[in-house]
């Protein structure tokens, strides 16, 4: 009988080979990572298979689709590409994520205040009044904007040095200035009928301008901090556009919050006080969330008085417990968030505690800024020991690149420590220099243990010969940086001197 259309006859066994079995289980070839650091796709091959186009598969990070496929989360890169730096974290410090949260939260109150401002200023050069010109308002708005520049100036003059040394101190600073000149801007309008308005606008013209500076500042030395991958410019531009998107939001919620607050002077100020109590809390949140491992005075003060705790117990340096409490992380817990003199502005609910210079310390002094007694001793010193010696007549350790004079009591001057510095002193001299002047200039609270013995000179030259290279290597293992980033605001004048070489 003949077979049925379209039925196969069974093939004779041997009379053709039977495909190769591959086996199910596949190994991954090579792996593909996206810029954010997490994995993308894995590309495969059958385990004992040959390399071939057939054989050779991709999968996304979920493990399913055998053939290429855009990533379903193209958007979100995109979104990280326009506002997070390139190799996002690893191409940043650890508290950047922090930081900019809380950045990004206190920018959004200052520009919905601003919109309020914005609003006060125009009604006091008298936008919508009919006795107002073109002419005057140009002229009031010119001359506040000159104070707000003539203030700049004097700021950058009597603090440029300070803002890299302290940048989370003066960043806190900035946005309180900032605070003062809003309410000023938007309380100006209130005084117009006395005559006041003009003197307001002016006056917060300058705390906006000195806000201004201080930020742009701090601004750049924390860029440098966050930056750990060279890509100081790429967090900058990324900066720029997270500022824009805020600027954004901020604007159309100002601008919703004029419009229902037009006419009402009182919910103006409660919107106004309320965003300021906000914009304060995130700001010291801000600061908090810093981390950083470059010393500065404060800091230095703080580890010499938590160095000496231990002179009794040297093996509790080593401690996890010690080495926690004094690292970059736990110092930047209760460190002051105010430049020295001024954390009265958040009193009372803030006071510091820390070890303060009681007796003021120039470093990088000339050597005419002593008393004419002073200098003349100074000189002799230098002459006779060709290096530095302190001022209790014992020789120094060889090398040194500094000279101290500790000023006498004046009736009308407070008490300094001036330290010249050596041409060559770099900044580990710098670091030896100051140190050896918080010996003897400063003191501290009880309430946190960070209490300097204030030494007599002599006591102070014997503990640097005694303790300060230990010191230097007990705070580099607590993780500091000892060599590149020490910060200490020094002035620009610098001696020359070794009378062993003079003819």
């Amino acid at each position: 009988m003949a077979p049925r259309e379209g039925r196969r006859e069974p093939t004779p066994r041997g009379s053709r080979q039977s495909p190769t079995r591959v086996s199910k289980r596949r190994v991954r070839v090579a792996s593909e990572y996206a810029p954010d650091g997490s994995r993308s796709r894995t590309w495969s091959i059958p385990r004992g298979a040959e390399f071939s186009e057939e054989n050779i598969s991709s999968a996304d990070d979920a493990g399913d689709g055998a053939a290429f496929r855009a990533p379903a989360s193209t958007l979100t890169r995109w979104f990280a590409r326009m506002f997070l730096p390139e190799d996002y974290p690893n191409s940043v410090s650890d508290d950047y994520a922090a930081f900019q949260a809380w950045d990004t939260a206190q920018g959004l109150c200052s520009y919905v205040r601003g919109s309020l401002t914005t609003k006060a200023l125009l009604e006091g050069v008298g936008v919508g009044a009919t006795g107002a010109t073109a002419a005057s308002a140009a002229a009031q708005f010119i001359a506040r904007d000159m104070c707000g520049m003539v203030g700049g100036l004097v700021f950058t003059l009597a603090k440029g040095r300070h803002l890299d040394a302290e940048a989370k101190q003066w960043r806190l600073f900035a946005d309180l200035a900032n605070n003062v000149g809003m309410a000023m801007e938007l309380a100006a309008p209130l005084a117009n009928d006395r005559g006041w308005f003009l003197a307001l606008a002016c006056a917060g013209s300058v705390a906006r301008s000195l806000c201004g500076c201080a930020a742009g500042a701090t601004r750049a030395a924390l860029t440098q901090h966050f930056a750990r991958a060279r890509n100081a410019a790429d967090i900058a531009a990324k900066e720029g556009s997270q500022e824009t998107a805020v600027t954004l939001v901020g604007m159309t919620l100002g601008v919703a919050v004029t419009t229902t607050t037009d006419g009402k002077t009182a919910w103006q100020w409660a919107v106004f006080v309320a965003l300021t109590v906000a914009h304060v809390y995130c700001n010291v949140r801000t600061v908090r969330s810093l981390v950083i491992d470059s010393l500065n005075r404060e800091r230095v003060r703080r580890l010499l008085a938590r160095y000496d705790e231990t002179l009794d117990e040297p093996s509790a340096r080593g401690s996890d417990k010690v080495s926690a409490e004094n690292s970059p992380r736990g110092l930047a817990k209760d460190e002051a968030l105010l430049p020295v003199g001024m954390n009265w502005m958040l009193w009372p609910w803030y006071r510091y505690h820390g070890a303060r210079e009681v007796r003021s310390v120039h470093l990088g002094a000339p050597v005419g800024s002593a008393t004419r007694e002073e200098t003349i001793d100074l000189l002799r010193r230098l002459r006779d020991d060709g290096s530095a010696d302190s001022a209790s007549g014992h020789r120094p350790r060889g090398g040194r690149k500094y000279a101290l004079a500790s000023s006498r009591a004046h009736a009308r001057r407070r008490r300094r420590t001036r330290v010249m510095l050596r041409v060559d002193a770099a900044a580990a001299d710098q670091l030896e220099a100051y140190v050896h002047a918080a010996l003897v200039s400063c003191a501290g609270s009880e309430r946190n243990g960070d209490r300097i013995v204030v030494r007599s000179e002599a006591e102070a030259d014997d503990w640097m010969r005694r303790h300060h290279d230990a010191f230097i290597a007990t705070i580099a293992g607590w993780g500091w940086d000892t060599k590149d980033r020490v910060l200490l605001a020094a002035d620009g004048w610098r001696v020359a001197w070794d009378a062993r070489k003079d003819e």
